[in-house]
């Protein structure tokens, strides 16, 4: 199976823009975006100043922001961290909040649920 892309809109408080062909990568935990889309669309935050692990275990600081994504006709509330040199990636976070996953098979994504359905559960009740 090869690298698996898809185009995604980032909605913020001011507007929204579509990046074309963003690489799906199932090995990283959140979205990873440019400081200045994310400053263009109007995303919430900075939230916070985190350190994240890459995958050759180099740790670095990111800036994490709040915005609403949607691929396949679908938005959803992410998470999206920033950092210097980042590379633009689809998180699984992104992934399972839409209610998608990569098929290995297919090299596809499909719908975990039925579009527009989120599932949440009372704990204790």
């Amino acid at each position: 199976m090869g690298h698996l892309h898809t185009d995604i809109t980032i909605r913020g408080s001011k507007t929204e823009s579509l990046l074309k062909e963003v690489l799906i990568d199932t090995g990283a935990t959140y979205t990873v975006l440019p400081e200045n889309i994310l400053e263009e669309v109007g995303a919430w935050g900075p939230l916070a100043e985190v350190e994240v692990e890459l995958g050759d275990g180099q740790r670095v600081k990111a800036k994490a922001y709040g915005v609403a994504i949607k691929i396949k006709d679908v938005e959803a509330p992410s998470i999206s961290v920033t950092f210097k040199g980042a590379k633009t990636v689809v998180g699984v976070e992104t992934l399972e909040s839409i209610g998608l996953k990569l098929d290995p098979a297919t090299g596809s994504l499909e719908f975990t649920r039925p579009k527009g359905t989120a599932y949440f559960y009372l704990i204790g009740v």
